[in-house]
Formats: C-alpha cells, structure tokens, sequence
C-alpha cells in the first residue's frame, strides 16, 4: 500500500479568500460562485467581485452546494435549503454537547 503526502490549507474565520482561490480550490467557476453571491447564499467582503473575500464558511457552503448539485442536480434555491438546515443541525448538535 503506498502513502501520499496531502497538503493543505486551514481556513480561519480571520482570513478570507479571494474570489479566484476559491474558484480554483473548489475547481467552479467565477459566474457559479457570483450567482451564489445574487442568491444571498454567500456573503463576500467587498464591493465588487475583484475585491471579494470569502470566509471558511463560505468555502464549505460552497464545497456541500457543489456537491449536492452534481449529486443530486439541486437547483441553488433547494441547495440553500439544504445548507441552511445542515448548518442549523450544527448549531444543535454543538449546544447539546456543551
């Protein structure tokens, strides 16, 4: 059995990532990530697209959207629904194992 190394990068909610990274480690592109924007599914900092910055968060909503449209073709709307109620069960699961 061979072993790879993996690399990667931890995304603090300090940081933010810019419009191009995100596109390039998600591998979609700008016009999918600019309708999330339109959606109200993401909520970049900034003014315009080229001043966008993302959050850890956005990045793993971006990732679930990803997938459950490639999964399951989902359209953005029913994908929000999804996220959002993922995100609330999170926030549960959290406040109970405190």
């Amino acid at each position: 059995m061979e072993h790879g190394i993996l690399n990667g990068i931890i995304i603090e909610e300090s940081e933010g990532i810019s419009l191009l990274e995100l596109c390039q480690i998600c591998k979609v592109d700008t016009e999918w990530v600019t309708a999330l924007v339109h959606e109200g599914i993401l909520e970049p900092v900034g003014a315009k697209p080229e001043h966008w910055f993302f959050s850890g968060i956005c990045l793993r909503r971006v990732l679930i959207i990803n997938r459950l449209q490639h999964d399951l073709d989902i359209n953005l709307a029913g994908a929000a629904l999804v996220v959002e109620l993922l995100e609330e069960r999170d926030a549960l699961l959290a406040k109970t194992n405190l």
